[in-house]
C-alpha cells in the first residue's frame, strides 16, 4: 500500500513534539545591572530538514521498500512540506509581535524582534528589556481563538521555566534543562533493553541539530554556579543532545542554577 506524505505526517503527528524539538537551536541570554533591570534575548534556529527525511524514511518503510530515500524522494517530500506543512509566514510573526506586546507584564518591554525564512530553515530573535528579571517567566504569546494545538513553540513562552529569587542578600537564578529523548523513548514505546540500532540511529541523525545555551552577565559576585563554562563575568550554559544525555537525573532536575551575593 502506497502512503502520501500527508498520510504519513498524520502518524506521526503524536511523535510531532520532539520530532520538532530536535530540530531547535535555542540561545537565551541575560545582563543584569545592579538595580536588577537589564536585557534579555531569545533566538531559535529551526531546521527541519532532519525531520523532512525522517518521515521520507518512514513513508519508504511503510510501502515496503528497502534502503535510504532517494535524491528524487527527498526533493519531492521537500516540496510537498513546503506546500503543506510550512504555515509560519513573515506576516504571521508581525501579527504574532503586537500580540506578544500588547500582553507583556508591565516592566517589561520589546526593543527588537526579527524572523528570518529559508525554505526549511527558520530563525526568530527577540530582546527585552526589564525592570525585574522575575517578570521573563510571565512573557507568553496570546492564543489564538482558531489555534488548534500542537507541538510546543518555545518562543511563545521564551523564558518558560524562570525563576529569581531575591532575599535582599542574594540573588539565586534557575531555569530548567530538559532531554529531548526523553520523550522520543516515550512516543516511541516501551524501552526494551536492546533498542533497535536503526531506530537508534534515526533518533540520533533526528536530533543532531539539538542545541540548549543560556549566557548570564552580571556585576555580582558568584557564590554558587553549576555553568559549563565561564567568560569574564559571563556564565554559559550550553548542551547537545549528547552532553545532556550524559547528566544525571538529578543533574537535570537541578537545571541552571546560580546564587549571586548583591
Amino acid at each position: 500500500m502506497r502512503m502520501s506524505m500527508k498520510t504519513v505526517g498524520a502518524i506521526v503527528l503524536g511523535l510531532s513534539a520532539f520530532l520538532v524539538t530536535g530540530c531547535f537551536d535555542i540561545e537565551q541570554t541575560l545582563t543584569l545591572e545592579r538595580n536588577m533591570s537589564g536585557k534579555a534575548g531569545f533566538s531559535m534556529k529551526v531546521d527541519m530538514e532532519p525531520m523532512v527525511f525522517f518521515m521520507t524514511q518512514m513513508k519508504r518503510e511503510m510501502d515496503g521498500k528497502k534502503g535510504p530515500p532517494t535524491a528524487a524522494e527527498i526533493a519531492e517530500a521537500k516540496k510537498d512540506f513546503l506546500k503543506n506543512g510550512k504555515k509560519e509566514t513573515t506576516g504571521d510573526f508581525e501579527s504574532d509581535k503586537k500580540q506578544m506586546q500588547a500582553a507583556l507584564p508591565k516592566g517589561v518591554t520589546l526593543l527588537d524582534a526579527s524572523v528570518k525564512d529559508e525554505e526549511l530553515k527558520m530563525g526568530v530573535s527577540m530582546l527585552f528589556g526589564f525592570d525585574n528579571p522575575a517578570k521573563l517567566a510571565l512573557i507568553k504569546k496570546p492564543k489564538k481563538a482558531d489555534d488548534k494545538g500542537g507541538p510546543p513553540n518555545p518562543a511563545d513562552n521564551p523564558f518558560n521555566g524562570f525563576k529569581v529569587v531575591d532575599d535582599g542578600k542574594t540573588i539565586t537564578i534557575t531555569t530548567e534543562v530538559q532531554n529531548p529523548m526523553d520523550e522520543a523513548k516515550e512516543a516511541t514505546g516501551p524501552p526494551t533493553e536492546k533498542p533497535d540500532p536503526a531506530v537508534q540511529k534515526q533518533m540520533e541523525d533526528l536530533f543532531k541539530g539539538f542545541r540548549v545555551a543560556f549566557k548570564i552577565t552580571a556585576p555580582f559576585q558568584v557564590l554558587e554556579q553549576n555553568a559549563t563554562r565561564k567568560e569574564g563575568n559571563t556564565l554559559i550554559w550550553e548542551y547537545d543532545l549528547k552532553s545532556i544525555e550524559k547528566m544525571k537525573p538529578e543533574q537535570l532536575k537541578q537545571g541552571i542554577r546560580v546564587k549571586y551575593k548583591k
